[in-house]
This record gives C-alpha cells, sequence and structure tokens, in this order.
C-alpha cells in the first residue's frame, strides 16, 4: 500500500527532539558510568581500609590483652587510614548525588527519545488513517465520476436516439399526412399541428385561439356528443386509447369525415389521465367509396334475386300445375331448378355478407359485451338450438372494443357451422370461452361435430372452399372465409386448433387496440 509522510515540520520537529533525547542521554550515559566506576573503586578502597585497620588492631590488641597500650607509630596509621576512609565517605556521598542526577538526566533523554518515538508513531499512524481515508474518498469520486460519465454517454446516445426517432415519426407523419394532437387534461392546453388545420381547409393562424373549445367550431353538432361521450369513457375508465368518427366542417362549406383516435400517455402520481396524444385522419374518400360499393353490392344482389324468385316460382307453379301429367324425370329436372335457385339466393345473401364484411374495416368501434351479445344470438337461433336438442355453453366473456355487428357475425357463422355440421342422432354441444393474452383477447368455439381433417384446416378459410358436398350438407363455402376477413380487420388471427377425434376447437383473437 502507498506510504504517505507526516506533515515536514512536524517531521523535523520530532527528528530534533528524538536526537536531542539520544545525544543527552549518550553524552550522560558516559558521565554516568564515570562516576558508577569512581563510587565502586572508593567503596572497594574504604572496605580495603577498613579491613586493613581491624587487622591492624587484632594484633596491635589481641583479645587475651585488652589492656596492652597502642604504639604511637602504629596508632598514626591507623587514624591515617580512618581519615582516608572518611575522605571517601564523604567524596561517595558527594558522588551519589552526582549520579542520582545524572540517572534522572538519563531517564529524561531515555523519555524524551521514547516520547518523540510515540509521538511520530501515532502521527504517522492518523496521517495514515486520514491519508486512507482521502484515497478511499478518491476511488469513490472517480467510481462517481466513472459512473457520472457513463450515464453521460447513455443519456447523449437517448438523446440522439429520440432525435432519430422524432425525424422518423415526422417523416412518417409527413408522408402520410396525419394530423396530431396533443392534450393536457389538467389545464386544457391543446397543440395542433399545421396538417390539422389543412384537412378542414385552414391555417392554424386562421383557427387561432386554440383550445378546449376549438373541436366544437368544427365538428357536426349531430356527431360531437357521442365523440365526446367516447372520450369521456376513455378517461373515466382509464382506458389505453378511443376511437371515433364525425364529421368537421370544411372552409369551403362541405363536410369532410375525420377518423380520431387517442391515447392517454402520461397519468399522475393517483393515476389519473395527465396528457394524452391523438391523431385526425380523413377517411372521407374511403367512406364514399364503402358507401358506393355497399349500394353497388346491395343493388346487385337485389336485381339477382329477382330473376332466381321468378324461376323458383314459376317451377313451383309448374310442379303444382302440371306435377301428376310429368313424368319422374321432368319432375326431377324441377327440383334440380328450384335447388338450384334456392342455393344462388343464399349465395347472393352471402356474398352481400362478405362485401359488408370488406366495409365495416372503417366502420365505428365500440365496446362491446361478449356475453350479451352471445345470449341475443342465442334468442335468435332459438328455434333452431331447441330443433336440434343444442346445449350452447357460453363461458365467462370479456367487453371488447371492437364493431358489434362484424363480430356478432363472426359469432353467427361459428355456431351455425357448429349446429350444421353434425353427425345424425347426435345433440350438439357447443361451448364458447375466453382468456386473455398480452395484447389480444382469445375466443374459442368448441364442438362436438364431424370434424375438419388436419390436411384441411387451412383451405377451409377460402372463399367458396367447401369439404363435404351439396348433398351432405348446405352452404357456400364462404362463412369462414367472411370471419377470416372480420377478424383479421380486428388485427386478430383465426385457426382451427386440435381436439383430437372428435368435433373442431375454431380460435380466433381480436386485438386490444383494435
Amino acid at each position: 500500500m502507498k506510504r504517505y509522510p507526516v506533515t515536514l515540520p512536524v517531521l523535523i520537529s520530532s527528528i530534533i527532539i528524538m536526537i536531542a533525547g539520544l545525544i543527552l542521554f549518550l553524552r550522560n550515559q558516559n558521565r554516568h558510568q564515570k562516576i558508577t566506576r569512581e563510587i565502586s573503586r572508593l567503596s572497594n578502597e574504604n572496605l580495603e581500609l577498613r579491613h586493613l585497620n581491624l587487622a591492624h588492631l587484632s594484633v596491635l590488641m589481641p583479645a587475651s590483652d585488652s589492656a596492652r597500650q597502642i604504639p604511637d607509630a602504629a596508632l598514626l596509621e591507623i587514624q591515617n587510614r580512618a581519615s582516608r576512609q572518611l575522605e571517601n565517605d564523604r567524596r561517595l556521598r558527594n558522588l551519589e548525588k552526582i549520579e542520582q542526577e545524572y540517572s534522572n538526566v538519563n531517564q529524561l533523554g531515555v523519555g524524551m527519545l521514547c516520547c518523540s518515538v510515540l509521538f511520530l508513531a501515532g502521527f504517522n499512524f492518523i496521517q495514515f488513517r486520514r491519508r486512507f481515508k482521502l484515497l478511499q474518498i478518491q476511488q469513490q469520486d472517480q467510481q462517481t465520476m466513472e459512473l457520472l460519465r457513463e450515464t453521460i454517454r447513455e443519456k447523449s446516445q437517448i438523446q440522439e436516439d429520440l432525435l432519430k426517432e422524432k425525424e422518423r415519426l415526422n417523416f412518417v407523419l409527413e408522408g402520410t399526412n396525419a394530423a396530431t394532437w396533443e392534450w393536457n387534461i389538467q389545464t386544457g392546453e391543446l397543440i395542433y399541428n399545421e396538417t390539422w388545420a389543412s384537412l378542414i381547409g385552414y391555417t392554424l393562424d386562421e383557427i387561432q385561439p386554440i383550445n378546449d373549445k376549438t373541436l366544437a367550431r368544427f365538428a357536426h353538432p349531430d356527431d360531437l356528443a357521442e365523440a365526446n361521450s367516447k372520450v369521456s369513457n376513455c378517461l373515466r375508465d382509464h382506458s389505453l386509447f378511443y376511437e371515433a368518427t364525425y364529421r368537421m366542417k370544411h372552409k369551403d362549406g362541405h363536410w369532410v369525415w375525420i377518423l380520431d383516435r387517442g391515447k392517454v400517455v402520461r397519468s399522475t402520481e393517483n393515476g389519473e389521465p395527465l396528457q394524452m396524444f391523438g391523431t385526425h385522419v380523413d377517411i372521407s374518400p374511403l367512406k364514399e367509396s364503402n358507401e358506393e360499393l355497399t349500394r353497388f353490392a346491395s343493388v346487385a344482389s337485389h336485381d339477382m334475386k329477382e330473376p332466381l324468385r321468378m324461376i323458383s316460382s314459376f317451377m313451383r307453379l309448374l310442379q303444382k300445375n302440371y306435377g301428376d301429367v310429368l313424368d319422374a324425370k321432368a319432375n326431377q329436372y324441377i327440383h334440380y331448378a328450384m335447388d338450384g335457385a334456392e342455393r344462388m339466393t343464399a349465395l347472393i345473401k352471402e356474398l352481400l355478407e362478405y362485401a359488408h364484411a370488406g366495409g365495416m374495416q372503417a366502420g365505428i368501434r365500440e365496446w362491446v359485451n361478449c356475453t350479451e351479445l352471445l345470449n341475443q344470438i342465442a334468442v335468435l337461433n332459438k328455434a333452431q338450438l331447441e330443433e336440434q336438442h343444442a346445449v350452447l355453453q357460453i363461458g365467462k366473456l370479456p367487453v371488447i372494443h371492437a364493431g358489434k355487428t362484424p363480430l356478432k357475425l363472426v359469432f353467427q357463422n361459428l355456431i351455425s357451422n357448429a349446429l350444421k355440421y353434425q353427425h345424425p342422432g347426435i345433440n350438439p354441444v357447443i361451448e364458447i370461452t375466453a382468456t386473455e393474452d398480452t395484447g389480444h383477447w382469445q375466443f374459442s368455439v368448441r364442438d362436438n361435430g364431424i370434424g375438419i381433417p388436419n390436411e384441411h384446416r387451412e383451405e377451409v378459410f377460402h372463399l367458396f372452399k367447401r369439404l363435404k358436398t351439396k348433398h351432405e350438407y348446405t352452404g357456400s363455402g364462404m362463412g369462414l372465409a367472411t370471419c377470416k376477413r372480420i377478424v383479421e380487420q380486428h388485427g386478430g388471427k383465426i385457426w382451427i386448433d386440435d381436439n383430437g377425434s372428435t368435433g373442431t376447437i375454431l380460435t380466433f383473437t381480436i386485438r386490444k387496440t383494435a
């Protein structure tokens, strides 16, 4: 780990104190040793003098002759030794005092040295901790800066992606000539683009001021109430989107059909809708085209049905009036003619329904309660259900956003097929269920009929495709084709699931945002 030096002045002061203590200790230690040796020498000398005096006295004054006189010369020698001993004792006392002082000074030097070492160690420890924490902070700052740089790079990339997405969206809007609007639900602020004004022949400057009353100024009064109701239902039910069609008055006086779609894109913290975005599309040409096609199909079907009714009527009259005189072959021909006329009438009817299904693509979508819709179909088919002793089981079905009439036609066709394609003597059992997927509602119609072979499960959705002859089962082969067309217009798919060897499971989906 990296080492960090202490502050220079503190380091120098500590070293000076440590050196001073060391010098003081070494200098006094040397003197102290000399004093100690001198004290030892004097102590030994005094001890030797004491022993000499005692030995001399024992020789001069034996214990058996205590009254013996000591010679003056010997006494003088003893006195000299005693005097030297006294002088040595005096010097010893002085030297011991000096030794004590040197000892105290040595202890002071040692104390200074120890304090300096401890101070340096403690100060270095404190500095090390400070620098270690500083290193940690620097590392954290580096990590934070790196994270900040990464965040900035990500935000820059996001902004760049948003700019590209905005540019692509602008190209799409320009290419499709779609009008857009933004609505702040809380403040009531509305923003339209220039294309919105151009749909009705104006510029944005000409329709100022723009507020929540702007639409009411141009929308047809008969259509505005329903459109406002759909918007209110969308906000009240917290739906993802709404869709409405209404007329708006053009600058030159004619009415323009508008398809209005809106979606809640932002909500408050409490979950209340805050902001909506949407588009307006001019569907007047499509509206007129669909109306013309519908009128043409109605007129054509009427004109085609009239000759068929005439053929059927005259064939019945011929059989009624001349059936007795005609042979079996002639009656058979009459039967063939009447049967062909009836099948042609049914075919024309189904062709008309198929044409209507194509015109439903731009029709009005609404919230449809599928359970109520199936109950209505059950009432319409009550006679046939009772005649075949059929059981219609309706599960828990959702409320979806779709065209009510087209959806009703899908269920009607599927139930009719389930009743029609049955084994003789078997009571039909029809079960209708629904499940919810991420972006779709999935419906299944299960029956116990004759079933459909695997190799024909794709082609039965083609126009006029029949698997059975007209003598076995009636029909034109257009029912499933019509169902497929309607389902695809609702953003879904239709297919046949495997049900083993009994019956058919016909499944289709409806997109939630359809």
